[in-house]
């Protein structure tokens, strides 16, 4: 993110981003980090050279032009081949992308992926295991076929989209007379309430089946659009613990 915020002030980004903003970019690139869209290459298609500090060749300057494979090889070596001490990477201009959000079943979502990869710059699935609930979530330039077409949606809100969880969570902390949990739940986002529920009872899968329907909910409330930097968007909110 510490990049994403020096570029802004260049009025440039990068080409494609993955799900965490908060990578180092040796890491970034080292693990072939990927993003999302048919046509958008990994990001290190995008490196243009690498400094590279090797246990036993010293540190090393490799280029695209001027060390073929070698540079290759590097560039995502998974720091076995050395440690990435400083990247050069082509960037683009900064855009707005305008993001739609909705929820197919799993035969739509089958059955529509190709038409989808055909027709977005971004597309990502989010299967919600033991639900028929798969999230879709579409990024397009504003200027966009499927942006101009775009359908309209009634306007929900914060409130409203949170309360499958907020309700089942109520239910849960009731049944097991922890009443002074309740009082929390007002300032609870998305991603502390389902961490939250899910801490209850873990391991018992009719318990994850009730908060995983109460997230499907959540999701299909959650459909519509929203138009910000590309950089925002891409980096999108995993949900949860990620260690």
């Amino acid at each position: 993110s510490g990049v994403i915020e020096e570029l802004r002030k260049y009025n440039l980004t990068l080409p494609n981003l993955a799900s965490i903003a908060e990578q180092q970019m040796g890491g970034f690139v080292s693990v072939g980090a990927h993003g999302t869209g048919a046509t958008i290459g990994p990001v290190d298609r995008y490196v243009t050279s690498v400094k590279v500090v090797t246990p036993g060749m010293g540190t090393l300057t490799l280029t695209r032009e001027e060390h073929g494979e070698l540079f290759h090889l590097v560039k995502v070596g998974l720091g076995c081949l050395g440690i990435l001490a400083e990247i050069t990477m082509e960037c683009i201009p900064a855009h707005n992308l305008v993001e739609h959000t909705y929820v197919f079943t799993r035969k739509e979502a089958r059955e529509q992926l190709q038409t989808l990869l055909k027709e977005h710059k971004h597309v990502r699935y989010m299967w919600i295991p033991y639900t028929d609930s798969v999230v879709v979530v579409t990024n397009d330039p504003e200027d966009s076929k499927v942006v101009q077409d775009r359908k309209e949606y009634k306007t929900v809100s914060n409130d409203e989209k949170l309360k499958p969880f907020c309700d089942l969570l109520i239910q849960e902390l009731t049944t097991r007379k922890n009443i002074s949990g309740i009082d929390d739940i007002p300032s609870m986002g998305f991603d502390a309430l389902r961490d939250v529920l899910l801490a209850l009872d873990p391991l018992n899968v009719q318990h994850v089946k009730k908060v995983n329907a109460a997230e499907a909910e959540f999701w299909k409330l959650c459909t519509g659009y929203q138009t910000k930097p590309s950089d925002q968007l891409l980096q999108f909110d995993c949900g949860g613990q990620q260690w």
